[in-house]
Formats: structure tokens, sequence, C-alpha cells
């Protein structure tokens, strides 16, 4: 073997990378000599190290070099297709573990990272195919186990996921993963202490595992643990979520002294949020602060400005001097101490600006307000959101009261019904929702931004809620200590929402017999 070649190797083998690396490079230069096992090696070792250098689109192209000298090489076909997967390049992950599997059909791994393939695409049925297929050749392989489990969690089979992670915690009981995943599982059945358990003992495995905090915040703050559920809720950021955390490069308030100073308040997540928890600007102003500034979503400044008038909203991008304290919107409750008990309401804490009266059919004396569809990106929209059908047995039950649409991202079809009307081409913005809001007798909303106007409103809408609810609306309840005019009508744990809606169908009838 080519003596540079040997040497590096050695170095390569013990761990010294910098040394394998530059010599690699060095043959690289001049590989006159060098025969076609030894070029396929030099490709190979200097394609892993830069790999693990997370050079992944430099280590591809060296990992297809040694391919064309020997294209039967199982190992390293896996190799490029975890460098594609790195690069979240499924087409060719998926070709290369095929290829790796083709000449290496007891290859575990390949098995193991193919099924994770599938699973970013979303394609969970042909996830387990592959998962099943690695266990047939390792049934005690943790990672096999792991990731099946986590397939059929995937497919809403909780209770078969649930049998899988606790396989995964009894050949490995410091697996804080299983645990993690134990509890994702027990939250969608409604188990929740079970849940809570599972979460705290992998913080116990793991002090810093942030998924395992924040999910343990969303079942303290379902229990109405606000001191703690709120502390733990601060773990959002460093979460695997869609949330960033901002920072302006200036001190992060805390609740200190406000007198003569100015504070920035950032918006963050939903519309639903901001509304929810921009109420506690008021005690902002009460700690003495000089100037309040918000950043906030456009569609919402103008029902802010015309409710907090003390307050300066701005967008997002707006460039601000001489601000002493920034903090973020929902990080106010856990500054504040905010308790089920001592919620600053003062509602309605919301006034919209009268710009415009859309006149209301003069036909009915009593109309509804609804929404049925939640935003489509939302991880949980396929619990939360409702399907028409139900809103449209209400349509036919109760031909002599006017129901409005207010939806906004998904037409329907009403011309069946000469008392539905859509009231979404009304609407550029949460002001707009607002007037039309305040001229109903009735809002009936699934879990979304609109519940939230409402209750900021105080005016009386029905809340539809799934099994699991998000954490703001506690289990157990019909009631809501955020809006006092909020009633929530929950699923059941069969997850029907035809039960829900019977309800509502012989509650609308009484509020329609009194009025």
């Amino acid at each position: 073997m080519n003596k540079q070649l040997k040497s590096a190797i050695f170095y390569h083998e013990n761990k010294e990378l910098n040394k394998a690396k530059n010599i690699y490079e060095e043959i690289l230069k001049n590989k006159i000599g060098l025969e076609k096992k030894e070029l396929e090696i030099l490709y190979v070792n200097y394609a892993n190290i830069l790999f693990l250098e997370k050079s992944f689109e430099k280590s591809i192209s060296y990992y297809k070099k040694a391919l064309i000298l020997n294209n039967l090489a199982p190992i390293t076909y896996f190799n490029l297709g975890v460098a594609y997967l790195q690069l979240n390049i499924l087409k060719e992950a998926i070709e290369s573990f095929n290829k790796a599997i083709t000449f290496r059909s007891d290859y575990l791994s390949a098995f193991v990272n193919l099924g994770v393939c599938y699973k970013r695409l979303e394609n969970y049925e042909l996830a387990l195919q592959t998962y099943k297929k690695a266990a047939l050749l390792n049934p005690n392989d943790i990672d096999v186990i792991f990731n099946y489990s986590n397939t059929l969690y995937n497919l809403d089979r909780f209770n078969e996921a649930i049998k899988g992670f606790k396989k995964v915690i009894f050949l490995d009981n410091t697996h804080y993963k299983a645990y993690y995943s134990l509890g994702i599982a027990y939250l969608n059945l409604g188990k929740y202490s079970d849940a809570l358990f599972c979460y705290e003992k992998a913080i116990e495995l793991k002090p810093d595992y942030a998924d395992a905090h924040f999910a343990k915040s969303n079942i303290l703050l379902l229990y109405g643990d606000y001191k703690r559920g709120f502390e733990e809720y601060e773990y959002r950021w460093e979460a695997k979520n869609e949330l960033k955390k901002i920072s302006y490069g200036i001190p992060t308030y805390d609740g200190e002294d406000l007198t003569n100073k100015s504070i920035l308040i950032q918006q963050e997540q939903g519309f639903g949020d901001n509304i929810q928890f921009i109420r506690f600007l008021s005690l902002l102003l009460q700690k003495g602060a000089k100037k309040v500034y918000c950043a906030v979503k456009e569609e919402l400044k103008i029902v802010f400005e015309n409710s907090f008038e003390q307050v300066k909203f701005v967008s997002n991008n707006t460039t601000l001097e001489n601000v002493d304290y920034f903090c973020s919107l929902i990080t106010l409750a856990k500054v504040f101490d905010i308790r089920v008990n001592n919620l600053i309401i003062n509602e309605p804490y919301l006034k919209p600006l009268i710009i415009k009266k859309e006149v209301l059919n003069k036909e009915f004396n009593y109309h509804i307000a609804f929404v049925w569809q939640g935003n489509k990106e939302h991880k949980n929209d396929k619990n939360r959101s409702v399907n028409i059908r139900y809103f449209k047995q209400l349509f036919k039950e109760f031909p002599n009261i006017a129901f409005y649409s207010l939806q906004l991202n998904e037409k329907e079809n009403f011309s069946d019904y000469d008392n539905v009307f859509d009231y979404s081409n009304f609407i550029s913005n949460f002001n707009d929702t607002a007037q039309i809001v305040e001229r109903m007798n009735l809002i009936i909303s699934i879990d979304s931004s609109l519940a939230h106007l409402c209750g900021a409103l105080n005016k009386k809408t029905w809340l539809v809620l799934p099994f699991v609810p998000d954490f703001r609306w506690m289990i157990d309840t019909s009631i809501s200590p955020w809006y006092s005019s909020l009633k929530l009508y929950r699923q059941d744990e069969t997850k029907n929402y035809s039960k829900v809606f019977k309800k509502i169908k012989n509650d609308l009838q009484k509020e329609i017999n009194k009025y």
C-alpha cells in the first residue's frame, strides 16, 4: 500500500483526524501511483472526515467518486445516504439506502435510516413496513423498536406505540427520548398524569431536555398550575419547534420597576396567543413605564391601538432607540406570576375602532357567526378543526336563525341555505372581524383566533374543543378563567364531534326559546 496512504489511515484509525485529513489532501493533489482499491479507500476515508466536519455536500462528491471505482460497496452507499439525509435530500437518500440493502439484505442501519426518510416524507405506512423488515433482522434492536413505535404514534395508533416505548424502556431504562415519546402518546389518550410522570422521568435522566420541559409545561398549565407551568413554558425557545427567540441586545425584563423606563414587548406565535396575552400590557403601565412599545402583526394593529391608547404598537421590523428592556409577550405571564385566580381581565379589554358597519340580514332576529377550520399549518389542526357538515346540520335545524361565516382560509358553497351568509369578504384585519362580532347574538367557533377575539370583546361564544385541548382551556371545565363569556364544549374520549354538536343543538334551542 502507498506509504502516505498507510500513514493517513494510521492517524485516521487513531482519531487524529486533522493529521489524516492533511495527508489525504496532499495525496489528492497527486494521485499517481495509487491502485484502484487504494484510490477508493482514499475517497471514502476523506469523505468520512468531511462528513464529521458537517461538510456534507463535499463528502457526497467523494462518496460518489468512490462508487465509480466500486459500485458494489454497500457501506459507501449507506454513508452517501446518510449524507443526503443530513441535507434532507430525501429522494437521493432513499435511492442510496435501497442500493445498500440490495447488496446487503441484512443491513439493519440502512433499513432504520430508510424508515427515517419515509417518516420525513410523512409516508408513515411505508416507514412502518420498513421498520417491520428491520425488526425481522433484530427484534430487540432499540433503534428499530423506538422508530417503529414513533411511526405508530404518527399513525394515531397510540396504544400500540405505548407498548413499543415501554419495550424500549425495558431494554434501556435510561432512554430519555422513549420516556418523552411515551408521555406524548399518553397525552393523546388524555392520560395527563401518566404523561406528566413520563416527562418528569425524561427530565430526571436528562435535566436540560428542553422538549420534555416544554411538554411538561403544557400539562401543568392544563392542570391550572400556572406558577410552575409558565416557568417551564420558557423552554419553548430551546425545544424542537418553529419558535425562535428574538434578541435585541438589551436587558430582558423580569419584573423590575419601570419608572422612567421604556420597554419593548415582542409578539409571538399565533394571532390567538397575541389576543390572549395582550391584556398584560396594562400591568407594565402600572409598573410606571414611561413608554411601552409592542411589536405586533399588521392584522392586529388597529384593534390593539384602539384598545391600548397608551401603548405604541409597531411592526416587527421597526427600529427603536433608547429602549431599556425587552420581553416576549407570553413571558409576561411568568414575570407577573399570573395564576388562575388572579388573571387580569377587565372585560372587555378589546374594543374595535368603528369604521364601517355591515348590514345584518333584517329578516332574522337572531344572528350567529361561526368558523369551522383553523390554520392548516397548525400541528394540531386535524383535531381542532371540524367538518363543515356539523354546522350544516345546525343550518337545517334552525332555518329562522341567520348564520354568518367568518372563515377566511376555506371557502364553502352555502347556496343551498337561505339563512347562511359568507361575510369573509368584509374582513381584511381583526378590527373588521371585531366589528362584525359585536353585532352578533352568539359566536360558535373552533379553537382559533376568533374565539380569543370574542372572549376579549366579552361576546357570548361557544367554543368547540378536541378531546385533548390546548393548555389554555384546562380540563374538566365548561368555563374559561381567561374569558368569562366563553362556554366550552369538549369531545369525550370517543373523540366524536357528533356528541358535541348534539349538545350545541339542544343548548341552542334553549337559547332561542329564551330570546
